[in-house]
């Protein structure tokens, strides 16, 4: 298999995660939803790519040519409709986690814009543990909607999510393998991967209005 299709395959399954399936709890006040989940970091779902490439003037956006988004595969373009950005510049990074922000593909941050409005965002955390990740986030944004716990490990944390309407927050812990290790990255014990957080925000009903 040819490296670039070996790699942009190993991209696809970044979001591979360990087995959902397992004990779930729910948060009994997750009704009144925290409208806080709208926004991540700096950035809001529904702000404009103007204000989003003010705020970061180092950031690459174009429509995407290619599956594997990187800077090198975004192209100017009037249409406007669907459009990908990518961070990489440390500044950036940082206004997003205090966590280190691994960059695949030369796409530490992947935003994504519908008709020039954030409808979404998206990158992985260099740590080994959910939990560790989750703290900050209960603080800012309250009681997660759902947790999923490791069938085989009660006290470890998979998954996580906040959902409103058409917008979910979502935490996962998720494998890395292969070629797509980042420098200065080392593997687990014994294991041919790496445990790294995916972290999401996500609003469904912007790409369908």
């Amino acid at each position: 298999m040819p490296q670039k299709t070996a790699r942009t395959l190993l991209h696809f399954l970044v979001a591979i995660t360990l087995t959902l399936a397992g004990v779930t709890t729910e948060s009994p006040i997750h009704a009144k939803a925290n409208k806080r989940i709208r926004t991540l970091g700096k950035d809001t779902l529904g702000e404009s790519i103007k204000e989003f490439r003010i705020r970061y003037p180092k950031a690459t956006c174009g429509k995407a040519t290619s599956l594997e988004i990187n800077p090198q595969n975004l192209v100017n373009s009037r249409n406007m409709e669907d459009i990908h950005c990518c961070l990489n510049d440390r500044d950036s990074l940082t206004k997003f986690s205090p966590f280190r922000i691994l960059n695949l593909d030369d796409c530490a941050v992947h935003v994504i814009f519908w008709k020039s409005r954030l409808c979404g965002l998206t990158y992985l955390l260099d740590v080994r543990s959910l939990q560790i990740v989750l703290d900050p986030f209960e603080k800012l944004y309250g009681p997660p909607t759902r947790k999923v716990k490791d069938p085989d490990d009660t006290t470890r944390l998979t998954y996580v999510d906040w959902l409103e309407g058409g917008t979910e927050l979502e935490l996962r812990l998720s494998k890395l393998g292969g070629e797509v290790f980042s420098k200065g990255s080392k593997s687990l014990k014994g294991e041919p991967w790496l445990e790294v957080v995916y972290v999401s925000l996500w609003n469904s009903e912007m790409r369908t209005a």
